[in-house]
C-alpha cells in the first residue's frame, strides 16, 4: 500500500538520524558513499521509486544497474544488489530521493557534515588561554571582537564600495574549505551566500540589485580560485554553479517586474564594466565565465545599441581566435538576429560549441527562437561523432542522456523529424533508448528492426522495447528478429532455452497465418526440425508446444 507523505515524514526522521550514525564524515569511506550518492540522485539515474509502508524500492542507473530494498524501519537492513557490504552509494541515492520528497537534501547534507567537528575542550586554565592568544597573534588566526569590529568595512552606497565589501565578506577560509571538501561544495557555497544576504540593503526595491551583484561577484571569484588551484570538477560539483545562476536569475526577474530607477545606473554600467573584463583575460576562459557572460547580457542588457558597441568592441580584439572572444561574438550575433554573421562564426568553432551548447538551448527553447536555434543544432549535429569519440564511455553517455532531455524533440518532430533522426542517429548507441522511441512513435518499424539487429538485443529484452508494437502493426517485419530468436536460444541447448525457442516459433506461426503464408511457415519448421533433429529434447519440447505430433 502507498504511503501518505506526512507518514513517510515520520519515518523518515529516526531514518535519517540512523543513516548519519552510520556514516562518519571524517572518514574517507563516509565521505565517498554519501558524495558517489548524490552524485547519482543528483544525475537523476534513480528510478522505479515506489514506497510502500514499511520499505521503499528503486532501480539506480550506475555502471552496473542494481536494485535497491530500503528498509524503512531499520535502515541498516536494507539491500542492494550490488557487491558491497553495508550501506552502499546506491542505497544513499535512494534515500536522497525519497528525502528529496519531504525536505531539502542540502540541509540533511549539511547536518550530517556538522557532526565531523567536535567541541574543543574546556580548560579554566586562564594562563593557557592567554598563551594561546600570543602563539596566534602574529598569524591572526585568533583575534580580539573589538579589533574585528573596527576592521570590519561597511558597504558603502556606491558599485565599486559594493564590490570592495563583497571583497572583505569572501575570506579565505571559504575558499579553502571549498578546496578540502569538494564533495560538498553547493552545500557550502549556500553557507557562504548566507553571509552575502544578511548584508543586503534594508530599502526592498534595492535587495534584488544586491542579490545580482553578489551572485555576480561570487561566480567569478569562486571560477577563478577554482583554474588558479587547478582543481577539476565533475558534474555534480558544479551544482555550486548552478545554485548560483539561479539566485542571479531570480534577481533579474524581481528586477525586470519594474522599471529601474535612474539610482540603478551606476550599478548596471559598473556590471557591464565587469562583463567587458571577462573577455580581456583568456587564459582564464571558462565555461562558467561564458555562462555568465551570456546570462547577463541575455536578461540584463537589452538595448541594441549596447549590443551593437560590444560586438564592435569583440570585433577589435586582438584575440579574436580564443574560443571565449568566438562564443561571446556568437552570443551576440544571436541577440540581435543576424543569422548570417552568426552562420559564419560557428564555422571558426570546434567541438567547444557542443560543450556552450546549453546556455542556447534551454533560454532559446523558452524563448522561442526556433530559427536560431535551429541553426546552432545544425552545426552541432556536424560536431557531435568527434566531441562523443573525445569522451570516455561514462562521460559520452551522460553527455547524450543530458543533451536529448534539452533538445526542443516536440517541435523537431513536428518541424523536421528527418533532422531530430539524424541527431539521435548521430549519437548512437548512447542513444538507442531515444532513437527507439523516435521510431516507434514515427512509426518507422523497418529502422526499429535494423537498430535492433546493430544493437543485438535478445529477444525478452525488446519486448520491453517496442516489439509487442512491431509485431502488432507490421507483423512481417518482426519475423527476422524470431528468426534470430529461435536459433540464439536453440543453440544454448537447455531445457529452458528451448521452451523460449518453441515460444517464438509460435509467433512464427501466427505471423505466417496473418500473412496467409502457411506454406512458408511449413517449409520452416520441416527446415528447423531437421536441422536439430539430434536434440531429442528439443523436439520434445515442440511437441509438447503442438508444433509437430505427438
Amino acid at each position: 500500500m502507498a504511503i501518505r507523505i506526512e507518514e513517510l515524514n515520520d519515518k523518515l526522521i529516526p531514518m535519517s538520524r540512523s543513516i548519519q550514525g552510520e556514516l562518519n564524515p571524517g572518514t574517507d569511506e563516509g565521505r565517498n558513499i554519501v558524495s558517489k550518492g548524490l552524485l547519482l540522485f543528483r544525475q537523476n539515474l534513480v528510478s522505479n521509486v515506489k514506497v510502500r509502508e514499511e520499505e521503499a524500492s528503486a532501480d539506480v542507473q550506475d555502471v552496473t544497474p542494481v536494485s535497491v530494498r530500503l528498509d524503512l524501519q531499520f535502515p541498516l537492513l536494507s539491500k542492494c544488489s550490488c557487491p558491497y557490504s553495508g550501506w552502499c552509494r546506491h542505497q544513499m541515492a535512494v534515500f536522497f530521493m525519497i528525502y528529496n520528497k519531504v525536505a531539502r537534501v542540502s540541509e540533511w547534507i549539511q547536518d550530517w557534515r556538522s557532526q565531523e567537528s567536535s567541541p574543543a575542550s574546556v580548560t579554566d586554565d586562564k594562563s593557557s588561554l592567554e598563551d594561546l592568544l600570543k602563539k596566534h597573534s602574529s598569524t591572526g588566526a585568533l583575534r580580539k571582537a573589538s579589533d574585528l569590529l573596527q576592521e570590519r568595512k561597511t558597504r558603502g552606497d556606491s558599485p565599486d564600495e559594493w564590490w570592495e565589501f563583497f571583497e572583505t565578506l569572501l575570506k579565505n577560509d571559504d575558499l579553502q574549505l571549498l578546496e578540502r571538501q569538494p564533495y560538498l561544495m553547493d552545500v557550502i557555497m549556500q553557507n557562504i551566500y548566507k553571509r552575502f544576504r544578511k548584508e543586503a540593503p534594508f530599502e526592498r526595491e534595492w535587495k534584488p540589485l544586491y542579490q545580482l551583484f553578489a551572485t555576480f561577484f561570487l561566480t567569478l571569484k569562486v571560477d577563478l580560485f577554482i583554474q588558479n588551484r587547478g582543481l577539476e570538477l565533475n558534474r555534480e560539483q558544479y551544482a555550486l554553479f548552478d545554485y548560483l545562476l539561479d539566485e542571479m536569475e531570480d534577481a533579474v526577474e524581481k528586477l525586470s517586474v519594474h522599471a529601474m530607477p535612474f539610482s540603478f545606473d551606476p550599478f548596471i554600467a559598473f556590471l557591464k564594466e565587469k562583463s567587458a573584463g571577462m573577455t580581456e583575460d583568456p587564459a582564464h576562459s571558462t565555461t562558467i565565465k561564458a555562462e555568465v557572460y551570456r546570462f547577463i547580457w541575455y536578461y540584463l542588457f537589452k538595448q541594441k545599441a549596447w549590443r551593437r558597441d560590444e560586438v564592435s568592441r569583440l570585433e577589435a580584439s586582438d584575440t579574436l581566435d580564443d574560443p571565449f572572444i568566438k562564443i561571446a561574438l556568437l552570443h551576440q550575433y544571436l541577440l540581435l538576429d543576424d543569422l548570417e554573421k552568426a552562420e559564419e562564426m560557428v564555422e571558426r568553432i570546434g567541438t567547444e560549441l557542443v560543450v556552450y551548447s546549453e546556455f542556447w538551448l534551454v533560454k532559446f527553447v523558452l524563448s522561442k527562437r526556433y530559427e536560431a536555434l535551429l541553426l546552432l543544432l545544425k552545426a552541432i549535429l556536424k560536431r557531435l561523432p568527434s566531441y562523443i569519440e573525445e569522451r570516455e564511455h561514462y562521460e559520452a553517455s551522460s553527455f547524450v542522456r543530458w543533451f536529448v532531455r534539452k533538445l526542443p524533440t516536440e517541435w523537431l518532430m513536428e518541424r523536421d523529424p528527418a533532422f531530430l533522426r539524424e541527431l539521435l542517429l548521430s549519437m548512437l548507441p548512447f542513444s538507442y533508448y531515444s532513437y527507439t522511441e523516435f521510431l516507434l512513435n514515427s512509426k518507422s518499424y523497418r529502422e526499429w528492426v535494423e537498430l535492433q539487429k546493430y544493437m543485438g538485443y535478445s529477444i525478452p529484452e525488446m519486448e520491453n522495447m517496442g516489439l509487442p508494437q512491431v509485431y502488432k502493426e507490421s507483423p512481417e517485419l518482426a519475423l527476422p528478429l524470431y528468426y534470430n530468436g529461435v536459433t540464439d536460444a536453440i543453440e544454448q541447448k537447455n531445457r529452458d532455452s528451448y521452451k523460449y525457442a518453441v515460444r517464438y516459433m509460435k509467433k512464427i506461426r501466427t505471423i505466417y497465418k496473418k500473412l496467409k503464408q502457411t506454406d512458408k511457415w511449413d517449409a520452416y519448421l520441416e527446415y528447423t526440425l531437421e536441422k536439430y533433429k539430434r536434440l531429442r529434447a528439443f523436439q520434445e519440447e515442440c511437441r509438447k508446444g503442438k508444433l509437430i505430433d505427438a
